[in-house]
């Protein structure tokens, strides 16, 4: 039970009269009814309390996307024959953004009403809403009765796949339709010819078909097929240099998204995709392969990935590549290169895949240390922060450039930017035969 302002303003007032009694006459015997005509009344209120008159059910989706807004519907029912007075207030998962509003509302008998709320969530995995809470307030509006009704209900959010993140995925794949058209394949390997269409400006010159040319009397180039069955390997860094954050997101959210976008450009291109998650152990390892059933395997291991403090081991998991890739594979590593001895030990690592596949590293820049290099100090303190962030920033192009003076593709944008540069990456190779 609660106890309402409504009872302790009575109950002051009886105390006031029995403190007045010395001077009143009558004051005592008028505060002791009022004590009694107020015990009554609690009493009273109690009784006429219904029981298990609220009947509430609550309608959210079983799979939520991450950092999308979703609506948490609830349904309440007054089954009792009287109107009710009700606080109410639901309890998601406190990782959730947003937070539960708190209903207050009067709900005639046998009546039934929906109230909704919005929520989000930056973090992905299996998460629970618990019980929801409630009070009835009393007719005499003197006290309420509490109570709970546990509606235990399981969400799983998934990788960000909408949004922005949507829009690039879309743009992207509508450029993979036009530019895979004209793909050359490996050498030593036949191309299969689709049609004949007039000559662009962008047209590799060998693509000319003179013959056609000369009868038409303009330049008219051949179109090929896209090449397919090639093979894409994804490894994800679960490491403790992928858990800083950047705006409401995590490095190995970024890296996430942009791999799950990838993964469907490749499988869309009818390429086989596989992906092996590690930090100092490879966790999971799946070789490539075709189909939805692959998708959805690689998105319910991403799910719950967080990251972790440990130090990520390069060299077991591109070893574990070489053993269990025999073919050709573009080896895409999802990592972070802002230390330098892990840099140099990803580097050590890196080589061994050379030249039997072809290994591209994709990392998010920072930056935040970029804006400071380029702003210029105003006090000593800013000046500290330059040096700091120039030998930061030194360091990490030291970095990317010795990864590809060794012939270790790399692509290192801006966290916004990762999933459009990793597929521009992944169809740029695949244009120039690289595979």
């Amino acid at each position: 039970m609660v106890f309402l302002p409504r009872f302790y303003y009575t109950l002051v007032i009886a105390m006031l009269l029995a403190l007045a009694s010395t001077w009143a006459p009558n004051g005592l015997a008028t505060s002791l009814l009022l004590t009694l005509l107020l015990t009554c009344a609690v009493l009273a209120d109690v009784v006429l309390i219904p029981r298990d008159a609220l009947r509430v059910s609550r309608k959210v989706p079983a799979m939520l996307r991450q950092a999308q807004p979703f609506l948490v519907e609830l349904t309440l029912l007054n089954q009792s024959d009287t109107t009710v007075s009700l606080d109410l207030i639901d309890s998601p998962p406190i990782e959730f953004t947003g937070s539960a509003k708190l209903i207050v509302l009067q709900l005639p008998p046998k009546q039934e009403t929906i109230q909704t709320y919005s929520l989000k969530s930056y973090h992905r995995g299996n998460f629970a809403f618990g019980a929801v809470f409630y009070r009835i307030t009393g007719p005499l509006g003197l006290i309420q009765r509490q109570g709970r009704i546990d509606l235990p209900r399981e969400v799983q959010v998934l990788p960000d796949m909408s949004g922005e993140g949507s829009r690039d995925l879309q743009l992207a794949m509508a450029g993979a339709i036009q530019s895979g058209r004209r793909k050359s394949a490996r050498r030593g390997e036949g191309r299969e010819f689709e049609s004949l269409r007039e000559h662009q400006r962008d047209d590799d010159f060998r693509h000319i078909d003179w013959k056609a040319s000369a009868k038409r009397g303009k330049l008219i180039s051949r179109q090929y097929e896209t090449e397919r069955d090639q093979r894409l390997m994804i490894l994800i860094d679960t490491g403790r240099l992928m858990s800083p954050k950047i705006g409401s997101y995590r490095k190995l959210d970024y890296a996430i998204n942009a791999s799950v976008h990838l993964a469907q450009i490749a499988l869309h291109k009818g390429d086989l995709v596989g992906y092996a998650i590690f930090n100092d152990e490879l966790s999971a390892f799946a070789e490539p392969k075709k189909g939805q059933a692959q998708m959805s395997h690689f998105v319910r291991n991403l799910t719950s990935l967080q990251p972790t403090r440990l130090e990520s081991d390069y060299a077991a998991v591109f070893h574990h590549v070489l053993r269990h890739c025999s073919r050709r594979t573009l080896v895409v590593c999802f990592t972070d290169l802002s230390d330098a001895h892990s840099a140099n030990s990803l580097l050590k690592s890196a080589l061994p895949l050379m030249p039997r596949h072809l290994p591209v590293i994709v990392t998010v820049s920072n930056s935040e240390i970029l804006a400071v290099t380029r702003k210029t100090p105003d006090n000593e303190f800013e000046v500290y922060r330059h040096v700091a962030a120039m030998e930061i920033w030194n360091d990490y192009q030291r970095t990317l450039l010795g990864l590809r003076s060794r012939g270790v593709a790399t692509v290192s944008v801006p966290a916004q930017e990762l999933s459009t540069a990793a597929i521009n990456e992944y169809l740029r190779i695949k244009e120039s035969a690289r595979l």
